[in-house]
């Protein structure tokens, strides 16, 4: 395998996880709770991404395959930072989700995809 051709599928797998996780708490409606604010303007999970601990065994995993392990490395602040109880209901929840997915494949949640886009949108352009 090339090596651009790497670098796209670990991009591809790493927009992938966002996707999930985001959609997964959008659909659980963990924006209510949240402490990140932009999360409760846009009733969505639409906050930073940040590197957990928790998902130490995930890039292992990864690594242990040939890829750098950035594609999983990162939850939305909220999980993040969560304690370790809280990050194991996070986990079993988007294993249902994910089984889920597989099986409807043409469920959508075009709320999240509208306040995502939304999101990077903003972080492109420049401040004038």
């Amino acid at each position: 395998m090339s090596k651009p051709e790497f670098t796209d599928y670990e991009k591809r797998l790493s927009a992938d996880h966002e996707r999930q996780c985001r959609a997964l708490l959008t659909a659980q409606l963990i924006w209510r709770i949240c402490r990140t604010r932009k999360c409760g303007r846009d009733r969505a999970c639409t906050g930073p991404m940040l590197v957990s601990a928790h998902q130490g065994r995930k890039v292992r995993i990864q690594r242990e395959i040939g890829l750098s392990g950035h594609a999983c490395a990162r939850l939305p602040a909220c999980i993040a930072n969560a304690q370790e109880s809280g990050f194991q209901t996070f986990e079993r929840i988007m294993d249902d989700f994910q089984k889920d997915q597989i099986a409807h494949p043409e469920y959508r949640l075009p709320k999240f995809d509208r306040c995502l886009k939304a999101r990077q949108l903003r972080q492109d352009q420049s401040n004038p």
